[in-house]
């Protein structure tokens, strides 16, 4: 029996508790969404606008409109997806990693420091993900900042200018940041040469992401203006809150709960009355606030179960994909960050996720080619581990123990030899050697073999688009630089 999608945390009455609340606390005191066009449409839903403090209060009657409504696009067969690359969403099978998390730093494993990131890096880091076969999508691991020589990217191109990069070096093409609307039509016509027509990109969009609110109850003016351009040019709308218990929510486990879904289902009844055919689908990166350090925790066991905690009530209560955050709190690759990663995995895999981000650290904030390397082996063994025991005749191999009979071995046998790779999972960079004396073992060191299969992964990566793809780019490329900056 594989032990996968059972994790249950609430009782029926408990679910239905933690909607109520939701639908009271939009009701009262509601949100502040600072988008004219979504208040317009508001308003004309019955909803109460107060255009002085771009406030709004939700009548509960249209928020459940909203949730029956896509509850209705689901039974007619809509498959919503969720493109963000540091959540993890529905899906089963093999791993399907992801490289995104749009990080500010890279860890610069011949300094063992932590640097801005380069063109370079970002080159480097999308020829590692397509190279690895767990990984799935694509994005930018690191935000392109600066050229090679330093200089500096203009600010209004960086978005385009990661996607065309990534575009030339990966047939994975994932999830980018998208700012402002001004730019989300270039990103578009690159993924299109990506994908290699308008229907195809629609089918399986890419160089998009989810936006955020800002908790408690807050949506502001260009993640709104975007969210309802993705929702009008027909993608994926996803929006993603970071609520923070103690801090921008109560210091309660459900208050949290209750106060993020009430900000997912918020900005979903908004971006339906502007445009209806919209989906918009939520995940959630909570935390708490460590009163011992001031800072906050994205991997403490509270900030697992919250995220747990409203995924359950979206997938249970209203029958939707909800996503959950990759996050660590760890500062470096090691036993802090296999530990949590761990958790975190272990968690997703049991509520029915395996698109795991990896090589994040620091909160989201550094991506780490090493730490990604990690994250896949703690991958691969919560797969291992999640297959469970199979038991039949064969597996129960009665016959063949009675061959051997008492005090028998078994590792000479052809059976031995035949499933030694189906029944055993074996790892590339934990250490199950024999011990060697201290020195010999250092060398050993799993942080050691992940750069290692690095090096060897990085000099098989040689993927390129190719020369009219590249040149479709680069125009497109110009076209955004006149007009964007």
């Amino acid at each position: 029996m594989e032990l996968h999608d059972s994790i249950r945390l609430f009782s029926e009455d408990e679910l239905e508790r933690l909607h109520q609340a939701s639908l009271d606390i939009l009701a009262d005191p509601g949100m502040r969404i600072m988008t004219p066009a979504l208040l317009d449409a508001l308003e004309r839903h019955g909803a109460g606008v107060d255009r002085a403090r771009h406030s709004v209060r939700f009548p509960k009657r249209l928020v459940e409109e909203t949730i029956a409504g896509m509850q209705a696009d689901l039974a007619a067969g809509r498959r919503p997806r969720i493109l963000n690359g540091v959540v993890m969403s529905r899906s089963s099978g093999p791993i399907q990693a992801k490289f995104g998390g749009a990080c500010i730093e890279v860890y610069d494993w011949e300094r063992q420091q932590y640097r801005p990131p380069t063109r370079r890096d970002l080159v480097d880091l999308v020829r590692l993900g397509q190279a690895l076969p767990e990984v799935a999508t694509v994005g930018n691991p690191v935000v392109y900042l600066t050229e090679d020589d330093g200089s500096p990217v203009h600010p209004a191109l960086q978005r385009v200018k990661t996607a065309a990069l990534i575009a030339c070096y990966t047939t994975k093409a994932g999830p980018t940041e998208v700012w402002n609307t001004t730019e989300l039509d270039f990103l578009m016509e690159i993924g299109q040469v990506v994908r290699g027509s308008r229907e195809a990109y629609v089918e399986n969009p890419c160089f998009v992401t989810a936006k955020e609110t800002i908790s408690p109850l807050t949506l502001d003016e260009p993640a709104g203006a975007v969210l309802l351009m993705l929702a009008q040019r027909g993608l994926p709308t996803t929006v993603i809150p970071m609520p923070l218990t103690g801090a921008s929510t109560p210091m309660s486990l459900a208050a949290n709960v209750a106060l993020c879904n009430a900000e997912v289902l918020g900005v979903a009844t908004a971006v339906r009355c502007a445009c209806p055919e919209a989906w918009v689908a939520g995940g959630v990166i909570s935390g708490i606030m460590d009163m011992s350090s001031g800072g906050a925790s994205f991997s403490a066991p509270e900030a697992l179960l919250q995220d747990l905690g409203i995924a359950e009530l979206h997938e249970r209560r209203y029958g939707f994909d909800f996503a959950i955050g990759g996050y660590t709190d760890a500062k470096y690759p090691g036993v802090q960050s296999v530990v949590e990663k761990l958790a975190r995995f272990w968690a997703a895999y049991r509520s029915g996720r395996v698109n795991y981000p990896v090589g994040l650290l620091k909160s989201g904030k550094a991506f780490c080619a090493e730490q990604a390397l990690l994250d896949l082996e703690v991958a691969q063994w919560v797969h291992q581990f999640g297959k469970g025991i199979t038991v039949s005749p064969e597996t129960l191999c009665v016959d063949l123990v009675r061959q051997q009979g008492i005090g028998g071995s078994f590792i000479g046998e052809e059976h031995t030899a035949l499933h030694m790779r189906k029944a055993v999972w074996y790892p590339q960079l934990f250490d199950r050697s024999l011990p060697a004396g201290l020195d010999a073992d250092r060398g050993r060191d799993m942080l050691e073999r992940a750069h290692a299969r690095r090096e060897r992964v990085m000099a098989s990566a040689d993927y390129e688009i190719a020369p009219e793809g590249r040149r479709a780019i680069e125009d497109i490329l110009r076209r955004a630089e006149r007009t964007l900056t």
